[in-house]
């Protein structure tokens, strides 16, 4: 089993620190956030998606970028992914981070898929997002580095199936589907196995984190229907059975890593790393 930490999840530490937690948590592989972090927002504190400290800058120079290689290198670390917020049809961005990941000996970078909020018809964005991946397949292709979609919510993949529909007849070796159930429960749920059976060569990565549903409000009138809000939970305290799916993806023969990407706030950076580990290996061990 490999296990990975995307660093989007431990806003608090130093790409330095983060390494040497990795490796005192048994941690095999680092996928980068990369992205530019606003000047607005960098005395603030350290954050998931404001002032990230554990995220590499795409206008890194290459000499920086080799450090980096090298760092994890001496921790016996391999950099795993690349993954920007990159648009859907940006070519130029694409290839920046397919050379950033090239420089870093990373397999994987996460393309752009356009989100959804009913402006504008699925049809229109998913011939836009199946005209982008195919140049973005041939660019992957040339680098030797495979380019993935995410299933995540509010995009037109929000599911394995509608992941699948926008990468279908693109070449396994480079386009693939990194699958988060724990973006499933927020929306695009689909019995596991049956999705990940769809998802075939496709299935790349998986990511690891849990959410759950609450009520936002209270009513019993029949005529004002009760609201609800998802919000993240701990990977053991969420909605998703993890030892079902890793009962499903040891049945489908899944061989990839299982990236960490806990957004709860449960625990500290280095004690959420060394609790996944001791969690992905018990539970790999003790599923059929």
């Amino acid at each position: 089993m490999i296990c990975s930490v995307f660093t989007v999840a431990t806003p608090d530490l130093s790409p330095q620190q983060l390494l040497a937690a990795a490796k005192k948590a048994g941690i095999d592989a680092i996928e980068w956030r990369c992205t530019r972090i606003s000047d607005s927002v960098k005395n603030d504190p350290p954050s998931f998606w404001g002032n990230n400290r554990c995220t590499i800058d795409p206008d890194s120079s290459t000499e920086a970028l080799a450090e980096l290689r090298a760092a994890a290198d001496a921790h016996g670390l391999q950099s795993l992914a690349v993954v920007p917020y990159l648009a859907c049809g940006d070519l130029e961005e694409t290839e920046r981070m397919l050379t950033i990941a090239s420089a870093l000996g990373a397999s994987y970078i996460r393309l752009g898929v356009p989100g959804y909020n009913g402006s504008r018809p699925y049809g229109e964005l998913l011939q836009e997002a199946r005209a982008y991946i195919r140049e973005a397949e041939k660019l992957a292709r040339r680098y030797g580095i495979k380019g993935l979609v995410e299933t995540h919510h509010n995009t037109i993949a929000p599911s394995a199936s509608l992941a699948h529909r926008l990468i279908e007849g693109c070449d396994p070796d480079a386009i693939g589907v990194l699958y988060d159930p724990g973006n499933l429960v927020h929306e695009g749920f689909e019995q596991y196995r049956m999705g990940l059976e769809l998802l075939g060569p496709y299935l790349a990565h998986v990511h690891v984190k849990n959410a759950g549903w609450m009520p936002a409000t209270d009513s019993t009138d029949p005529l004002d229907p009760v609201s609800w809000h998802c919000a993240w939970q701990p990977v053991a305290g969420g909605i998703v059975p993890w030892k079902r799916v890793l009962a499903d993806l040891k049945a489908v023969g899944y061989q990839g890593a299982f990236g960490i990407e806990d957004f709860s706030g449960a625990f500290d950076s280095s004690e959420m790393l060394q609790l996944f580990v001791r969690q992905m290996h018990t539970w790999w061990e003790e599923v059929q």
